[in-house]
């Protein structure tokens, strides 16, 4: 069975972008020539060196590039990311259960959670923030 070419709108741009530096016109390189030099005027080795030169620029390209991406995309999977109210719940004197709380009470932890996220609070008073909601509700008792 032959081998089906797979195309997608990015392979094509990447291809586009990112041409094969052994192909046959030399033109991969054109736009890297400074003024003055002219493609008829490089000799075979010459042309070898810059082949060479070309492949190591876009061998540490692509490690930067990879780890840029990444670093740009965990930002936008921390923002989606659900954060674990569960350790923000008090443990003494009774642990408080995430499931045990109705759904009213969890939105208000989330609240709580959320406002003292923006105004820069502190984990330990974020705790206490959400111990004292529980109290005040009779949640939990002192």
């Amino acid at each position: 069975m032959a081998r089906e070419e797979y195309e997608t709108p990015l392979i094509d741009a990447y291809n586009r972008v990112h041409q094969d530096a052994l192909s046959g016109d030399g033109s991969w390189f054109h736009r890297f020539l400074p003024p003055g030099v002219f493609i008829e005027k490089l000799d075979e080795e010459l042309e070898e060196k810059l082949i060479a030169v070309y492949n190591q620029c876009e061998l540490k390209a692509e490690g930067f590039f990879e780890e840029l991406v990444k670093k740009e995309m965990d930002g936008v999977f921390q923002e989606v990311t659900p954060v674990d109210l569960r350790t923000v719940l008090p443990k003494k004197p009774v642990p408080v259960q995430w499931a045990t709380l109705g759904i009213d009470e969890q939105k208000e932890i989330q609240r709580i959670y959320d406002e003292a996220k923006e105004d820069g609070v502190s984990d330990p008073t974020l705790k206490k923030r959400v111990r004292k909601y529980l109290l005040d509700a009779y949640i939990l008792e002192d």
